[in-house]
């Protein structure tokens, strides 16, 4: 059966994109710079003869159906850290005060799924951070925060096309609001990083004291969202890399799962290790 098929690669290596196309006797339609869009590929051929030599030199290797278009979509969700953001927003604040291998090991268990209970782990985390200044919180956000390459091409193209742009992070609000102004975000959705007398208490909670944002937390939200706004789940993209990450991406019409522990890809319609964020645009006629 034949599909088209979008490969990609990171950006500044499209000499090696080039060269594999020729070595597979294919030319295609190119979308990027760093992205072809071959039409009618015999998927097994391909993924029998070259898709271990895909992987080996970094290219991306995505079907998709023919004709799949932008303007069948009218929103776009993403998760932040280690997504949008090249980070892990807390691992990083907890460098800063001596707790970086800590809270870095409980966040990996809990992206792998290895830790179920996602609010556990989040407040696991924050606890180790009691004490500490929140001047840390600036820090980061001064210093520490940038996005995944091909970011600001991504937030273009969805600002010309009108798709709202939800932030759903089980992060922090002083870091997600930060985001949402820096690239245009439509609304947000994060925990609260509980902060007494210029301390971290070492407690986190939802939005205004509700239950922590976990995965069901941030499909509930941008379910509403498109409830309230008369927009299909069909017509939604998300993208995210963790396991609480996993039910917004099952519900999406189209879905990435980006740079994604093992247990999240086979939940996402497609995936990206190589590509940029503004690979996603790639996927469309």
């Amino acid at each position: 059966m034949s599909h088209d098929l979008v490969l990609q690669t990171k950006i500044g290596r499209e000499e090696t994109l080039e060269k594999f196309l020729h070595t597979i006797g294919k030319k295609g339609t190119i979308k990027d710079p760093c992205a072809v869009r071959l039409r009618r590929v015999n998927r097994e051929e391909f993924e029998a003869r070259w898709a271990q030599k895909a992987r080996a030199l970094q290219i991306d290797a995505n079907w998709i159906e023919p004709g799949l278009k932008l303007k069948n979509f009218k929103l776009f969700a993403t998760d932040m850290d280690s997504t949008f953001l090249n980070l892990e927003t807390l691992d990083e604040m907890a460098s800063f005060v001596g707790k970086g291998e800590e809270v870095a090991h409980i966040t990996e268990l809990a992206m792998q799924g290895k830790i179920r209970n996602y609010a556990e782990s989040l407040t696991a985390r924050v606890k180790l951070m009691a004490g500490a200044d929140a001047s840390i919180v600036d820090r980061l956000i001064d210093r520490h925060i940038k996005p995944n390459p091909g970011a600001e091409k991504l937030v273009a193209a969805f600002k010309e096309a009108g798709i709202p742009m939800l932030l759903v992070s089980g992060g922090f609000s002083c870091v997600t609001e930060v985001v949402k102004e820096r690239y245009g975000f439509t609304h947000v959705i994060s925990n609260e990083l509980e902060i007494v007398d210029g301390k971290l208490t070492g407690r986190v909670t939802g939005p205004f004291g509700t239950p922590i944002i976990d995965g069901r937390g941030k499909i509930s939200y941008v379910s509403a969202y498109a409830l309230q706004h008369g927009i299909e789940l069909s017509e939604l993209i998300t993208m995210g890399d963790g396991s609480n990450d996993i039910p917004m991406l099952e519900a999406a019409g189209l879905s990435i799962a980006w740079h994604a522990k093992p247990k999240v890809r086979p939940h996402a319609k497609q995936a990206f290790d190589f590509a940029p964020l503004s690979g996603v645009l790639a996927l469309f006629d």
